[in-house]
């Protein structure tokens, strides 16, 4: 079951007395897509209210609480300033994600805000379903979703690390998040990969953490969940590992 913004107040009220979820909003102008995907995520998110909005004022309601991702589909480029401030005002908490035809065709505008971090995840409409809904619950779990088309597009500005596994990443045409590195205990997320270029080349978890524009705690964790895929103990056997696991790379000086 999912909710439409009409009923949402009468949904709030009548269930004071249960233990509070939190929400899924996905504000979009309706079309079958919109609504298929919202169904996937209800069945999928059984956890989670699903709340279906098609105007950006209904995420200024009162009863709205407890939102950990906005999913954002054909919106207009011109609202999507005052649409990504009322999320940051009235649900500072919210992960956002956003739905678009080809990541590669971005509007420039809309790319500036992913490159400034504001938006948490980009889901290309040829995504997997499976795929798309596990990036979805990445996003929710404070994870990033970048396809890897959007990603080389800006690079130049600097939004992957940019280093020796950012380009092993990159060589790649079909990389996705749930695409990466394995090292056997699992798959690296390119948030991952990311803080792990960064270790291959010394950087300390301050660093990485202002250059990824992260928490240090964050990063602490990311770095935790790498050496545990890597089934590894520390800074030093993670970079040893990624050499060793490409002959190309395990050849350079370093």
């Amino acid at each position: 079951m999912y909710l439409t913004n009409s009923t949402l107040t009468n949904f709030e009220e009548n269930n004071k007395g249960f233990p509070k979820k939190s929400k899924i909003v996905m504000l979009a102008k309706t079309d079958l897509f919109a609504e298929c995907l919202t169904q996937a995520i209800s069945a999928r998110f059984q956890d989670q209210e699903i709340v279906s909005l098609s105007d950006a004022d209904g995420l200024l309601d009162g009863n709205l609480l407890d939102v950990s991702l906005v999913m954002l589909y054909r919106l207009p480029a011109a609202a999507f300033p005052s649409i990504v401030r009322a999320i940051h005002e009235f649900h500072p908490n919210a992960a956002i994600g956003l739905v678009v035809q080809h990541a590669d065709e971005l509007d420039s505008s809309i790319a500036g805000f992913v490159n400034e971090g504001v938006v948490h995840g980009v889901l290309p409409l040829n995504l997997n379903l499976d795929v798309c809904l596990a990036a979805i619950d990445l996003l929710m779990k404070g994870g990033e979703h970048f396809p890897a088309a959007l990603l080389r597009r800006l690079a130049p500005s600097g939004l992957t690390g940019g280093g020796l596994v950012a380009q092993r990443q990159a060589s790649s045409e079909d990389i996705d998040l749930e695409r990466k590195a394995d090292y056997g205990q699992g798959l690296l997320t390119m948030r991952e990969v990311q803080i792990l270029d960064l270790i291959c080349m010394g950087t300390q978890n301050k660093i990485i953490a202002d250059r990824l524009r992260l928490s240090e705690n964050t990063v602490k964790v990311h770095v935790r969940n790498i050496y545990k895929k890597m089934n590894v103990r520390n800074r030093t056997e993670a970079a040893s590992r990624y050499f060793r696991s490409d002959p190309d790379l395990a050849s350079l000086p370093h």
